[in-house]
């Protein structure tokens, strides 16, 4: 599970930073993340974040450190190519005759 510490940062680059972790785990698959945004003013609007983020499904508030949110991640589509052996006898017999 990766994590994502928002402590310190303003509210409008920890939203940029919040938006491109979601949209990471989204790529790379991952289903939940856990946030830490504190007891501040990012904590009051975290919800709304969440509503807004086209990556993230729901999220709910750690227990008991209530400053931490635990984020559930939509589904990636994105499948990992898959290849098909081939069958090389034919060439390697017609080549070491």
């Amino acid at each position: 599970m990766m994590t994502l510490d928002l402590h310190g940062l303003t509210v409008h680059n920890a939203w940029n930073k919040y938006r491109s972790h979601t949209q990471l785990c989204y790529f790379n698959k991952v289903k939940k993340t856990i946030v830490i945004t504190g007891h501040g003013i990012m904590a009051k609007e975290f919800i709304g974040w969440i509503s807004a983020d086209p990556y993230a499904i729901k999220c709910e508030r750690l227990n008991p450190n209530t400053g931490a949110w635990r984020i559930t991640i939509k589904k990636s589509p994105i499948k990992k190519e898959t290849y098909e052996k081939l069958n090389l006898i034919g060439l390697y017999k017609k080549f070491h005759k």
